[in-house]
């Protein structure tokens, strides 16, 4: 399926920039670029319900929809504004409260194939957030 593909290959930016978080020369900027990527993907993530509901907005309201839409992308916009100690577990929280949200309280208008694909794209970008932050933490000491 095409979705998987693309889903898993967007995972190699996590993957390449948490990894280069531990290069003493590269780390300042690759703890940047993995915030900004996560911050982007959380967007993007509250951008599939606002799709879901624009999709048939004329047939009812879509207001809770719309608005848990939004709330990705300013977890995101607030957590590049902390320091990477702090926003980088305010992106795995966020990654992890979209993942729940759309597990319980999405789990019937959403496609099962999206869902179960869901788990493993967020398990795996939290894994990398968590390797980039354990960098940005050891170097601190």
């Amino acid at each position: 399926m095409m979705a998987r593909g693309l889903g898993i290959g967007g995972l190699l930016p996590f993957y390449a920039l948490a990894l280069l978080t531990w290069h003493d020369g590269l780390r300042t900027w690759a703890l940047d670029s993995v915030t900004g990527y996560a911050a982007v993907i959380l967007a993007f993530l509250g951008a599939v319900h606002w799709g879901r509901a624009l999709a048939d907005l004329d047939q009812r309201n879509h207001i809770g929809t719309l608005l848990f839409g939004i709330m990705p992308a300013m977890i995101g916009w607030l957590a590049v504004m902390l320091p990477v100690e702090f926003g980088l577990p305010m992106l795995i929280a966020g990654l992890v409260f979209v993942w729940g949200s759309e597990q319980m309280v999405f789990f019937e208008v959403l496609p099962d194939w999206y869902r179960h694909l869901r788990h493993l794209l967020t398990a795996a970008a939290v894994l990398a957030l968590v390797i980039a932050w354990a960098a940005a933490m050891m170097s601190m000491f």
